[in-house]
């Protein structure tokens, strides 16, 4: 009888504690719901307070352009060397603005305002991108070299033109100045079933310790700020159009040889 008691206490005792156990685990899943709901209002908010700024500061960017050119046009004779490049001074300062305002109003539009998604060739991708891109290309005297027939994507054509967009001119930017055959290539792999994209270059190399922050806002490498250009934005529009597109991206690269950026996308619901 005693034994039966004490085999019955057990029972009843792992039982009350397999229900306080299940109870932390409903309100600990409430708890995480309510997070990542607060979490999603707030990025919501965040979006829409940098759509908003953003779009009102290109009225005085607007504004400070126009009464440059107009003072170059009334004042041309009179105005005196240096101030004319005190002009140039004032006038590339406020178009790399604009060119930061577009990157924030493009960056806040990814997701909240979506394109219709089609499913297309990458070859085609690659040809919408060439004709922007191909001159700059040139002119850097860098070798582009692009792999036949790529596979069909799935998505925004707009938005993933300019994740190679972003991609291919930040390759051109780092290629290294001194590289003495600069090349890039584009293609594609598959991956335990995926295809994994990627465009690789024999540029200068990123640090390990910049692998995830160059993936973050106004995060630059130091090669980039001695350049002078760029915002800090472009791979951050890169990566939060793959992740809307359902993929991701990752890079691998070694110093003073380069750097291959990788990228997956989400297949077409069949």
């Amino acid at each position: 009888m005693q034994m039966y008691r004490q085999a019955r206490d057990q029972a009843l005792q792992e039982i009350s504690e397999r229900k306080r156990t299940e109870k932390a685990l409903i309100e600990n899943e409430k708890k995480l719901e309510a997070a990542l709901a607060e979490l999603a209002d707030k990025n919501t908010e965040l979006e829409t307070f940098v759509y908003t700024v953003s779009h009102d500061l290109k009225t005085p960017i607007v504004t400070i352009e126009g009464f440059i050119g107009a003072l170059r046009e009334d004042f041309g004779d009179l105005i005196h060397e240096n101030a004319e490049k005190y002009l140039n001074y004032m006038s590339d300062a406020s178009r790399r603005m604009e060119i930061l305002i577009n990157d924030l109003l493009y960056l806040s539009r990814i997701g909240r305002l979506p394109e219709r998604k089609i499913e297309f060739s990458f070859d085609d991708l690659m040809k919408k991108v060439l004709k922007t891109l191909q001159p700059y290309i040139d002119e850097s005297g860098v070798t582009l070299n692009v792999e036949k027939s790529l596979p069909l994507i799935y998505g925004e054509m707009e938005r993933l033109s300019q994740v190679m967009e972003n991609l291919l001119s930040n390759a051109v930017k780092y290629i290294g100045k001194e590289n003495p055959a600069p090349r890039i290539d584009v293609g594609a792999i598959e991956q335990g079933g995926q295809k994994v994209f990627f465009v690789r270059d024999n540029g200068i190399g990123i640090e390990k310790n910049y692998y995830q922050k160059i993936f973050e806002i106004f995060q630059r490498l130091p090669a980039g700020k001695k350049i002078g250009e760029g915002t800090g934005v472009g791979l951050t529009i890169v990566k939060r159009i793959i992740e809307h597109h359902g993929g991701k991206i990752w890079l691998e690269s070694e110093l003073g040889k380069g750097t291959t950026f990788y990228f997956t996308l989400k297949d077409k619901e069949i």
